[in-house]
């Protein structure tokens, strides 16, 4: 293995300390001529630091030889995606790259906010063969543009790279007694340390009364614990949103949950905010979680089928069961998805983050929202609480439709229920454990025979299709038997843990 390619270390030092004596380390017979060079980085970002407040990052790279990358990060994707820009640094900025962005940009343009420039020079540790066992470089980087000084380095990094061994250890050390200090573990030499664009946060963590966000408890104001969950869900839909644009599965399920979460937080404690712009967001959020509610019930329905055909003894799948299934889901899914890619690419869904970041910045708050925590959470728990029990009790008169459908509303008024007391739970972990827990299980239960419900109705459309078009329906009417059996191994499971279910708050 070459030098530099293995381990490699860096250290933050000040402008006016020495590069140690590298000749003295063991091993070393000869440190080479340094080599100079340069680097230059130069940072994009909308002119309010929008992508540097989300955790996101997009930046050009020149290196002393002339070639020129692109780097991005977004929290949900690999670091390290790079696309090459063969047309030089004067080109725009690669399209799938900004459409990795686009959660945070919503159609504008990022343009260079700041750069960086690094000089160096890089020294050869040789041992008595003239073999390179490491190299160290010494980095000095200046950064011009929004909140740069004009003159001093914004950092100087000592950096020692080696194939493995003692070498790099020992000089760590040397460099540490020389009065240098680890450079952190963020992999890029302390890219931290460089001052960057100034900007807001998510949110200006302002309680009712005027006073700053501090650690939650129960005597705090209930809208600090509403902002809290708020803020985590939104920058999770943010993180998601990538995975979706580029089609995974998982991106998709996570984002809806995270789209969910939002709408019920903003449902449940609606009280302690004025009535606009919360509703008008909820609707927006109802939209965007059918959007995307449509491609993960396509996907789900297919894992469905997919596994109880291949659970059937192969005499018993009669025709092309499997092949029509994955015909007709998989069409399903790419239409589904395709209007997903429509949504994720409207100003409807720009306007709604815009609406979102908005409320969250600057929320209108109601006089309730300056009571305690604790027992203003506890009030909308027991609401929420009573609802669920009313919709559960006005399914025992219901039979076929009228009852599937009622279940599928308890079901959504148990995950509603979760949601409120996942708000609820950093100021009363106990108590809203057992509620969550409870109407996790509740949600779960009632899922699974909503589930079973709508892969009946599928099933029985599949063996018409299949029936008109000569093919045998035996295997379509056995799994509809079996989604059955299912359904009702639901029910009896959900009467089960209803009768245990909390009666507090």
């Amino acid at each position: 293995m070459a030098a530099g390619t293995g381990t490699a270390s860096r250290f933050l030092v000040d402008e006016a300390l020495v590069l140690p004596p590298l000749h003295e380390l063991a091993g070393v017979a000869k440190v080479a001529q340094p080599r100079e060079g340069r680097r230059t980085e130069v940072r994009y970002d909308t002119p309010d630091g929008s992508l540097r407040r989300r955790g996101f990052s997009l930046s050009r790279h020149t290196d002393d030889d002339g070639g020129t990358r692109w780097e991005r990060s977004a929290p949900s994707l690999e670091p390290a995606v790079r696309a090459s820009n063969t047309t030089g640094p004067g080109a725009g900025v690669p399209a799938e790259l900004v459409e990795d962005l686009q959660a945070v940009l919503r159609g504008r343009e990022p343009v260079p906010v700041q750069t960086l420039v690094t000089r160096y020079l890089e020294y050869g540790l040789l041992d008595g063969a003239g073999t390179v066992l490491a190299r160290v470089t010494d980095e000095s980087t200046r950064a011009e543009g929004i909140g740069a000084e004009p003159s001093g380095p914004d950092r100087r990094v000592w950096a020692v790279a080696s194939a493995g061994g003692a070498l790099g250890k020992d000089a760590g050390t040397m460099f540490l007694a020389a009065g240098a200090v680890p450079a952190g573990t963020d992999g890029v030499g302390g890219q931290d340390a460089v001052r960057h664009p100034e900007g807001t946060g998510a949110g200006n963590g302002d309680t009712p009364d005027g006073t700053d966000a501090g650690i939650l408890d129960a005597r705090s104001p209930v809208a600090l614990l509403l902002l809290e969950y708020l803020r985590e869900q939104f920058e999770e839909l943010l993180r998601h949103d990538p995975r979706v644009r580029r089609g995974d599965a998982d991106g998709i399920h996570k984002m809806r949950v995270a789209t969910r979460r939002l709408r019920s937080a903003l449902s449940s404690y609606r009280s302690i905010m004025d009535t606009e712009p919360g509703r008008s967001l909820r609707g927006e959020l109802r939209w965007l979680a059918r959007v995307l509610g449509k491609a993960r019930d396509a996907q789900v329905m297919r894992h469905r089928l997919q596994q109880l055909i291949a659970a059937e003894p192969a005499d018993l799948v009669m025709g092309p069961v499997a092949a029509r299934v994955d015909e007709e889901l998989l069409h399903d899914y790419r239409e589904a998805y395709g209007h997903v890619r429509e949504a994720l690419h409207s100003q409807r869904y720009f306007q709604a983050l815009d609406g979102l970041e908005a409320l969250l910045d600057s929320p209108f708050w109601t006089e309730t929202a300056r009571e305690p925590a604790g027992p203003a959470a506890a009030r909308i728990i027991r609401r929420d609480r009573k609802r669920l029990h009313r919709r559960v009790r006005s399914t025992r008169t219901l039979t076929g439709l009228e009852y599937a459908e009622a279940l599928h509303d308890a079901r959504k008024d148990a995950k509603q229920l979760r949601y409120a007391a996942e708000v609820w739970a950093p100021v009363q972990p106990k108590e809203a454990k057992e509620m969550v827990d409870a109407a996790e299980h509740v949600q779960k239960v009632l899922g699974e025979y909503q589930d079973s419900v709508v892969t009946q109705a599928y099933l029985r459309r599949m063996g018409a299709t299949a029936l008109a078009a000569g093919e045998n329906g035996f295997t379509y009417g056995r799994l509809h038997a079996l989604e059955q059996a299912s359904a009702q191994s639901a029910q009896e499971r959900f009467a089960h843990a209803w009768k245990g279910f909390p009666t507090s708050p």
